[in-house]
């Protein structure tokens, strides 16, 4: 190999974390090795290696130890700490300025023992993941029991005290509030278990021909209106609407998650909802004129348990929009946000599977 044609073959070789050789294809001489295969190999010694042929350094007397031209792959042993272990290497040609040789790349061979502990290590952290997943799961459904009980002594009292007549607007005030929390509560444990049938990969979508225009319509008469502020959603539609195959479920939650966060992160204006039916495609917008999202916080933004760096004091536990990711993307959607701090916010999933195309 040519001085300079050595000098590029070392500056790729550099680049490469296991044992490398470059082998000639005729006496299979080894012509050049990175750091790693001198270290394992030839216990740091360079000249222990490179010039050498893999007969001599590694066959010795054995004529069949390195068969003509080298084969797919093969094996060479190393003592490293008083142990012996096995380098596998994998071989492929390699042309450099017309010239033929062999590229070899090993990788240690696993031992039995240290494959069974790998093996001992991936079913705990299996078996810790089905603990957290059931622990999540049966803590949901646990606190909802007691959330229903005291919303429906709620509901008894602000009847009882309506017949006797003591029903005052401070009375019906405190019992909004309670409302309201008991609403929250509910929620945040809807988030976390749906999070944890995902985790737990106890989830699939049923796909069927859904309207969205019809879900949003429902979502917001059924939860976002007759709101104390008096801000109500727009919804928009452009385009002739056609059904999508999605499961509903999913779509319900996605949809409720980003309109009830148009609403908590903003106070003035009216969110807005944008369906825009075109050829082969449906987009559907999310828009708020709240608090915005700082940039540096848009990488992170589906990430389960992170909220914003500008959110204290707005309520939240950081699933929502992990949540809401996963279900667009099983239903073969995909979803993308703009936003600036103290400039709104924008949300836009696109859909492409009507079903009258199918």
């Amino acid at each position: 190999m040519k001085p300079n044609q050595s000098i590029r073959v070392s500056h790729m070789l550099r680049g490469i974390e296991d044992p490398v050789l470059i082998i000639s294809t005729d006496k299979q001489v080894v012509l050049n090795a990175n750091g790693k295969a001198i270290e394992v190999l030839a216990n740091g010694k360079a000249s222990q290696l490179r010039g050498l042929p893999l007969q001599l350094a590694y066959g010795g007397e054995r004529q069949d130890a390195f068969p003509k031209p080298l084969p797919p792959a093969f094996m060479l042993p190393v003592s490293q700490n008083g142990e012996i272990s096995l380098i596998d290497f994998r071989v492929s040609p390699l042309k450099i300025e017309g010239k033929k040789y062999w590229l070899a790349i090993g990788r240690k061979v696993e031992q039995e023992e240290e494959l069974q502990k790998k093996l001992q290590h991936l079913e705990q952290e299996k078996s810790l993941q089905q603990m957290k997943v059931q622990f999540m799961s049966m803590t949901s459904h646990e606190f909802r029991t007691p959330l229903t009980a005291i919303s429906s002594a709620m509901d008894l009292l602000e009847t009882r005290l309506e017949l006797d007549g003591q029903l005052s607007s401070f009375h019906r005030l405190q019992l909004r509030k309670m409302a309201d929390e008991i609403f929250q509560l509910n929620a945040m444990l809807d988030e976390v278990l749906t999070l944890s049938k995902i985790a737990g990969n106890n989830w699939e979508a049923d796909f069927k021909p859904v309207s969205p225009e019809q879900i949003i319509e429902t979502l917001r008469y059924q939860y976002f209106s007759q709101r104390k502020d008096d801000r109500s959603l727009l919804i928009s539609i452009d385009g002739e609407p056609r059904p999508i195959l999605a499961d509903k479920d999913q779509l319900a939650k996605v949809f409720t998650n980003l309109i009830s966060n148009a609403f908590k992160y903003s106070t003035q204006k009216n969110p807005s909802v944008k369906l825009q039916y075109k050829k082969k495609k449906l987009v559907i917008t999310f828009r708020d004129h709240g608090i915005g999202i700082p940039e540096s916080d848009l990488p992170y933004l589906f990430t389960s348990f992170f909220r914003g760096s500008n959110v204290d004091g707005i309520e939240g536990t950081g699933l929502g929009l992990s949540i809401v990711k996963t279900f667009v993307e099983s239903n073969h959607g995909t979803i993308s946000v703009s936003s600036g701090v103290n400039e709104g916010t924008t949300f836009t999933l696109v859909f492409q599977n009507f079903a009258d195309a199918i």
